[in-house]
């Protein structure tokens, strides 16, 4: 079956690439701006989801849509449910790109821009890696449902939404981590840090929560001696790179280096750098103090958080928003923490070094103030089968991984993340010039159809 599926893969290629270069065209970036009850997370995941239902019928599968929010594509019969989940929203593009993020180009063996890896171009592999067992004939003997969700970014609001109405699957995959196998990921504490408003200066950092930010601006008061690593910047120059009207006024800038808000250590933080700039430049705000006293700490060892499990690893802290106004003074972190740690211990710890005047509350994430950490069974038959399909398309040994990203895994029981991101390719999830390798992702679809074929005959 492995010999008939690469070449089946490989004659399917050209319209796959096609397909993932039409949908990363489509800024399926969540925008509040055009959200409605027709469209729950604005225009552009409206258009990707539907974009996506039609390629799953002209595939020849069934395509349910669930409230414009989510859908799934299903072929084959049986009691049980092979679930494979994936996600077509994506972040905002960001700033440092050699080319338009939303381009869908095809250059030098890669298809750019962004959701190529994370998620559309691996999650529209599944579907045509199917297409090809399909063409072979194969009869699955449980339902294959591929789950489409559009706030997979966000609030999950997605799988809220299609689980009050569909079936869950018996187990599963989400082709939305790394290769060999990611068997256990860690819990998700989205963290809100706040203080009394204030027109002491204006500072604003990060589009996302879960993005480590490369940009951070404050407007300050005039005849404060800026210190590094600050810079100083027009208010024409922030109103530009923030597509946002803004005072006149004395603008301060640090950039620093986007990375997964998973794995902070992979980037530096600019609203850290932007806020220790402040503190050196003589501003007074214990918002500012308390950051910058913590430093461009990954790990949250400054604040005795830097918990660590033998499998899961060590926790991570990622500011990811800052915004202060008159109408708001905060800083929301993204933290990933590891087995054997409650988000009660973690409050605890940070509550022990807060000056007075700031407070720190838990934020709700996917409906819930944590996603819990996720463990499967090693011995697993779903973990057996996705190493032997992993083993025998790439010769090499799958590891068993734990990361800190939260995957659609932590949707259903049973259920890891598998691919899409080979051992020694670089992370661009999430970061400026995203692009898939035409090689691996035909690797990938190889790999994806021989796994869906153990797991269902």
């Amino acid at each position: 079956m492995l010999n008939k599926l690469e070449a089946e893969v490989k004659k399917l290629m050209p319209e796959l690439i096609q397909s993932i270069s039409d949908l990363v065209k489509i800024p399926s970036v969540e925008d509040p701006l055009t959200m409605s009850e027709e469209k729950p997370q604005g225009e552009g995941c409206y258009l990707a989801l539907k974009a996506v239902g039609k390629t799953a019928e002209d595939l020849g599968f069934t395509f349910k849509n669930i409230q414009n929010v989510a859908g799934h594509a299903q072929w084959g019969e049986g009691e049980e449910i092979l679930g494979i989940l994936g996600h077509i929203d994506v972040v905002p593009a960001g700033t440092g790109w050699s080319c338009d993020p939303f381009s869908g180009k095809v250059l030098d063996g890669y298809l750019w821009g962004r959701g190529a890896i994370d998620d559309k171009g691996p999650t529209l592999a599944c579907l045509y890696a199917q297409k090809a067992l399909y063409n072979l004939g194969f009869l699955p003997k449980k339902r294959i449902r591929t789950i489409i969700g559009t706030a997979e970014e966000t609030n999950w609001k997605c799988m809220k939404a299609y689980f009050e109405s569909e079936e869950k699957p018996t187990y599963g995959f989400t082709p939305d981590g790394e290769f060999p196998i990611i068997q256990s990921e860690k819990g998700i504490l989205h963290l809100e840090i706040t203080a009394p408003q204030t027109d002491l200066f204006w500072a604003y950092g990060g589009e996302r929560i879960n993005v480590v930010p490369n940009r951070a601006y404050a407007r300050i008061p005039q005849g404060l001696k800026i210190s590094q690593p600050l810079e100083k910047i027009t208010d024409t120059e922030v109103t530009k790179a923030l597509n946002q009207k803004i005072e006149p006024g004395n603008y301060v800038w640090a950039k620093g280096i986007e990375a997964h808000g998973s794995t902070p250590k992979d980037g530096h933080n600019a609203i850290v750098d932007l806020l220790i700039g402040l503190f050196a430049s003589g501003l007074d705000h214990p918002l500012i103090k308390f950051f910058a006293e913590i430093g461009q700490t990954a790990d949250g060892a400054s604040l005795n958080i830097d918990y660590q499990h033998e499998i899961a690893g060590k926790l991570s802290w990622n500011p990811g928003l800052l915004r202060v106004s008159e109408k708001e003074c905060r800083v929301s972190v993204d933290i990933r923490y590891p087995f054997g740690v409650t988000i009660e211990q973690i409050l605890t710890e940070i509550k022990k070094h807060l000056p007075k005047g700031l407070e720190v509350k838990a934020l709700s994430v996917g409906g819930d103030t944590t996603k819990a950490p996720l463990l499967v069974d090693a011995k697993h038959p779903l973990i057996q089968n996705l190493q032997k399909a992993y083993r025998e398309v790439t010769g090499e040994e799958p590891k068993l991984l734990a990361i800190g990203g939260g995957t659609y895994a932590k949707a259903i029981p049973n259920t890891v993340a598998f691919g899409a991101e080979f051992p020694g390719e670089p992370m661009l999830a999430h970061k400026a010039n995203e692009k898939i390798s035409l090689e691996s992702l035909a690797k990938m679809t190889l790999i994806y159809a021989y796994a869906i074929y153990l797991l269902a005959r």
